[in-house]
């Protein structure tokens, strides 16, 4: 397949380039700027999601097989600073995108990337989640997925087009920036380690359980989703299973020989209105085929390693 995949330099889409050239896919990186290096993808283009005349250039041209769309404002913190910019890159360009293939490009399969922040409040269910529960998004981040989701299936269903979205929960892995949870804490422990920084790590509220995968079972679950045929719809991807933020340190911890002082700090404390926040990838499941793989451990002490060659 000649497949498209937007956002192809982010975490997440350098680990999907890659996959997919190794299935034999041709794969175009689809990034903003033209000094980025995409050396696994065997095309790179250069273009804006939120210009709909620079996206239907794309479209027309390339006529891809399949689009990852994965090019977003991923950063809820940042979305609160800028909900205008946010909701413009991650519901107008992904609009843009689905559009686009309906007018130029009618058999390419589009594979848009949610959140499971979508959800929003509904996680207070107090259990696992599944796609017809309503959504109730509690930030911009979260309108901006949820609205992008909606935009992009009802286009599909008009126009009579292929849209898969996918709503992934936490992901994490090697190669994560700062800002999440898995990554803070261990960019903070390579630190400790190596003598950059007092054996001092302040936390806030370490008990709400979240559920986590590893990215490299999230992408393989987009790959599938492409891949295979799946009807136009909504598709969770998640291991079911729920941690902590106290588990993941704890993981960490057990793994380094430095003593590392943990200062609960009651200044970082957010009321959480959802203590348990789970998926169900049932739909999924029975669509592909797909479970993690991974083991949630092994892929903590991964992402600490990565950070220590940093």
């Amino acid at each position: 397949m000649r497949i498209l995949v937007t956002g192809a330099d982010g975490f997440v889409g350098r680990y999907l380039v890659q996959d997919l050239v190794k299935r034999q896919h041709h794969v175009i990186g689809g990034v903003l700027h033209s000094n980025v290096d995409l050396a696994d993808a065997n095309e790179t283009v250069c273009f804006n999601i939120t210009d709909n005349h620079e996206v239907d250039d794309v479209i027309d041209k390339l006529q891809p097989d399949g689009i990852i769309h994965l090019a977003a404002q991923s950063m809820v913190g940042t979305a609160w600073k800028n909900p205008a910019e946010t909701l413009l890159i991650n519901t107008i360009g992904t609009t843009n995108i689905v559009r686009s293939v309906s007018q130029f490009s009618r058999d390419t399969k589009v594979v848009t990337i949610g959140s499971s922040e979508e959800y929003g409040l509904t996680g207070k269910l107090g259990r696992a989640l599944v796609e017809i529960d309503p959504c109730l998004p509690q930030n911009p981040y979260a309108i901006s997925k949820f609205s992008a989701g909606l935009m992009a299936i009802q286009l599909a269903l008009k126009d009579e087009i292929n849209v898969v979205h996918a709503r992934p929960f936490n992901h994490f892995g090697p190669h994560q920036r700062q800002g999440f949870v898995v990554s803070d804490f261990a960019s903070q422990i390579a630190k400790i380690e190596q003598g950059l920084s007092a054996p001092i790590i302040s936390v806030g509220d370490l008990g709400a359980q979240r559920d986590f995968t590893d990215v490299r079972d999230v992408i393989y679950a987009y790959i599938l989703l492409l891949e295979q045929e799946v009807e136009t719809g909504i598709y969770n991807i998640c291991s079911g299973e729920p941690h902590t933020a106290r588990e993941i340190l704890d993981i960490m911890l057990s793994n380094t020989q430095v003593k590392i002082d943990v200062q609960i700090d009651k200044a970082k404390f957010r009321p959480s209105e959802v203590p348990l926040f789970i998926g169900s990838a049932g739909k999924l499941m029975q669509a592909v085929g797909w479970s993690p793989k991974r083991r949630f451990e092994d892929s903590i002490v991964e992402t600490l390693n990565w950070w220590r060659n940093q």
